[in-house]
């Protein structure tokens, strides 16, 4: 029996070298392929790696932008702010400057007020010694007019009774006072003159004690009204005693021995004509 198998046969070296040109092809391809996979790749790493560098940086770009448009907010803010504040400090420099001239016009108006309230009281202090005064002088004129002595009776004096207010001057206290007329019983002679060489002006002339009251001394007595030392007596004597020239006896006896509420005006020179109030 023959065997149907040939022996192989060498290929040719053509055949050969067509199959490795087919082999060296193909890794070529692969390679190309696997290097096209590999740009395809890292083309789209770099692509997604800018695409997310460019969207961090137009994020970033936007934040630097809204920070910048924020500052520049922020900064007109600040001018305005530091604007209003110039003015409000300004506001506030005047209202200091008012409130002083407030305060200065209060202190002044309560200094005015003090002065008007001491004035309110001097002038109560007054009315109310004018007041006294009236009703020791209505009781002084209802004894002389109990012994039929008018006011019209009594001599005005230049310089004291054309005052208009009563200025009592220094309180000197409680004098002992009694009333003479101008006779020669009670003056040793009839002529009405006093011993400072004036005449004798009742319900004006004192006599008093020259050793302590000079000639033309004024004062004023409570309940009888301004009178000047003109004429001395010799049972006038001490500082708190004086005689008060009257018109008539009995308005003198009325008058009696009494204590009387004596202030110094003005205190004298010794000459009762150089008087001036």
């Amino acid at each position: 029996m023959l065997s149907d198998e040939v022996a192989p046969l060498s290929e040719p070296p053509r055949l050969k070298a067509q199959k490795k040109y087919k082999k060296t092809i193909i890794l070529v391809v692969y390679i190309i392929f696997v290097v096209l996979v590999s740009l395809g790749v890292n083309n789209y790493i770099i692509y997604k790696w800018y695409k997310d560098t460019r969207l961090k940086y137009e994020d970033t770009f936007l934040r630097i932008q809204t920070i910048a448009e924020e500052n520049d907010n922020l900064l007109s803010k600040n001018k305005t702010i530091t604007y209003e504040y110039n003015m409000l400090e300004e506001q506030f420099k005047q209202i200091v400057a008012q409130n002083e001239q407030i305060n200065t016009m209060l202190d002044q108006i309560k200094n005015r007020n003090y002065e008007l309230m001491e004035q309110n009281k001097q002038l109560e202090e007054q009315n109310r010694e004018l007041s006294q005064d009236n009703i020791e002088l209505q009781n002084s004129l209802k004894k002389a007019a109990s012994v039929g002595i008018k006011p019209q009776s009594y001599t005005e004096f230049e310089g004291i009774s054309s005052r208009g207010a009563v200025d009592r001057g220094k309180y000197l206290g409680k004098f002992l006072g009694t009333a003479y007329t101008p006779c020669s019983s009670e003056c040793g002679n009839d002529l009405g003159i006093t011993n400072s060489g004036q005449p004798i002006i009742p319900g004006v002339s004192i006599a008093i004690d020259k050793e302590y009251w000079p000639f033309g001394t004024i004062f004023y007595i409570k309940g009888l009204g301004y009178a000047v030392a003109m004429d001395t007596g010799s049972a006038i004597k001490g500082k708190n005693r004086f005689d008060f020239a009257v018109f008539d006896k009995n308005f003198a006896y009325k008058l009696g021995s009494d204590y009387w509420d004596v202030y110094l005006v003005k205190m004298g020179n010794g000459k009762v004509e150089d008087i001036s109030l």
